[in-house]
């Protein structure tokens, strides 16, 4: 009878260990796939409307600026009657207001915090709402972040600066536009 009790106790300390060092791990390693879907312009959270003429959402949705003969926009009398031009000048500093706007009408009561990278030489950004001051063409950068409250838009405005530069060169650059909710 006490070989069975003594069997009967260490299988019961057996079990007891057993389950208690199941709950007491401290870590657990897992590998997850993960899917962040990159869209079109006309599909995401922000909108971004063109202000000016040179810039243009294309077929798939993708906002361009387009300064030259390129763009189909070019001697549209409807969007810009009798002035066309092929491009812009060397030596010469260019200031756009309002290439584009982005808007936030589609997060309701949530303002968005916006950062916008432009990537490129002779290429920089500006908006009168930009947090660090970069809010005219003498003060713009090739980063900008801003707010944009519900229902409201800002217009992004592009400073070109072809200093050095002389025919035909070209100025080419790509934007990366990044949105999140305020805190």
């Amino acid at each position: 009878m006490k070989t069975k009790l003594m069997v009967l106790m260490l299988i019961a300390i057996g079990t007891i260990a057993f389950i208690g060092t199941g709950a007491d791990f401290a870590s657990y390693d897992a590998q997850r796939n993960f899917t962040v879907a990159v869209v079109a312009d006309d599909q995401e959270f922000i909108d971004l409307t063109p202000g000016q003429y040179y810039a243009y959402i294309t077929s798939d949705g993708v906002m361009t600026i387009d300064l030259s003969t390129n763009n189909p926009n070019y001697q549209n009398e409807s969007l810009n009657p009798g002035w066309w031009g092929l491009g812009v000048s060397p030596d010469t500093h260019y200031n756009f207001d309002n290439v584009f706007y982005v808007s936030n009408g589609l997060w309701d009561n949530v303002s968005i915090d916006v950062q916008i990278v432009v990537s490129g030489t002779h290429i920089a950004l500006y908006t009168p709402d930009e947090w660090y001051g970069h809010v005219n063409s003498s003060t713009s950068s090739t980063e900008i972040y801003f707010t944009v409250d519900p229902g409201e838009q800002v217009g992004v405005g592009l400073d070109i600066n072809t200093t050095g530069m002389s025919a035909p060169d070209s100025v080419s650059g790509s934007l990366t536009i990044n949105a999140w909710p305020s805190t």
